[in-house]
């Protein structure tokens, strides 16, 4: 996982709130996945775990404009927290939702995240595969058609919404599935095999957020 490039040491402000991580997730989508991270974020906060802060952003755009919003917004904050002398404001971790799909900015959207300490969470075909995960297995190659017409087979009528009866509650089995699919895929900032997902890291930092 990319280390956090933190601002000068700036003192956490006593009685302004107790220092819980700051987390910011950029999603290549604009629907289905900012949907997934709230959602898992307010399954979170109902256990209950003390999420203060964890802002979902939907940018439809490609990884490499994904990760120059994520430096950007990241760079502001710790402006702020130096302006201000308040560590509590700048982010601790900054995350970015991406698919494989026919992207041509993947690799330089995977060096720039390195070289910046961003973190990408990269699903191959598609980030949908991390959702229908939550439903069943699937470890042999597919794309985005394949993968949409098995989640209908879950969601009745799908068409990016997950609806309000979502299990979230499956993000653990979720995670073994896409871990079986490809054991080696369990670090931010690279590209798995076909098919592949480590959105399950984005869901450990949003619950681990709420931690002291």
């Amino acid at each position: 996982m990319s280390p956090r490039r933190s601002p000068p040491r700036l003192d956490r402000v006593v009685g302004r709130r107790e220092p819980k991580k700051r987390v910011l997730i950029v999603c290549e989508g604009e629907v289905t996945e900012v949907e997934y991270f709230k959602g898992i974020r307010d399954y979170f906060r109902s256990l209950p775990v003390d999420i203060r802060n964890c802002k979902v952003v939907g940018l439809g755009r490609d990884p490499a404009k994904l990760v120059a919003y994520a430096l950007s917004e990241r760079d502001k904050k710790d402006r702020e927290a130096r302006a201000q002398r308040d560590a509590n404001i700048a982010y601790d971790e900054v995350w970015c939702v991406v698919d494989v799909n026919e992207h041509k900015t993947l690799a330089q959207a995977l060096i720039t995240a390195r070289r910046g300490h961003v973190n990408l969470a990269v699903s191959l075909p598609c980030f949908e595969l991390w959702i229908l995960y939550h439903f069943e297995d699937c470890v042999t190659a597919c794309d985005h058609v394949r993968v949409g017409r098995k989640l209908r087979n879950h969601i009745k009528d799908y068409d990016k919404h997950l609806g309000r009866d979502f299990p979230f509650a499956n993000h653990e089995v979720a995670r073994e599935r896409a871990r079986r699919a490809d054991p080696e895929h369990c670090e931010p900032n690279r590209k798995g095999r076909n098919p592949s997902t480590n959105a399950w890291l984005v869901v450990e930092v949003i619950r681990n957020s709420g931690k002291s």
